[in-house]
């Protein structure tokens, strides 16, 4: 009883806990790297930003038309879920950082 009990334990375990989220591991997701998103983007309302990591790499310096320069911790900006700026979440597709406010990031260099 004790051996079934173990065994019972660990298919439970394996088990998917939320059956509508479907294969855990096909929707893992893993943050951006620095390298993907930095460099030059034309913002959908006109204006251009840069994203350049620091020189240690634990930051990236965001120079932002409406905003101005800004510095933020890597880890804080490039999440699992995909970007956040200052709350804003964005997901890079390609060339493109589509924000939850609408706005859109087309890279240029």
């Amino acid at each position: 009883a004790r051996r079934h009990g173990r065994k019972l334990f660990w298919v439970s375990f394996l088990t998917p806990c939320s059956p509508s989220r479907g294969d855990e591991f096909a929707e893992m997701s893993f943050a951006p790297s620095v390298y993907q998103v930095q460099g030059k983007w034309q913002h959908s309302s006109g204006g251009e930003i840069e994203v350049q990591p620091d020189a240690t790499g634990k930051s990236v310096i965001i120079v932002h038309p409406t905003v101005g320069k800004q510095s933020m911790d890597v880890m804080r900006f490039l999440t699992a879920d995909g970007l956040d700026y200052f709350g804003f979440k964005g997901k890079l597709e390609g060339g493109k950082i589509t924000w939850n406010n609408g706005v859109v990031w087309t890279k240029v260099g």
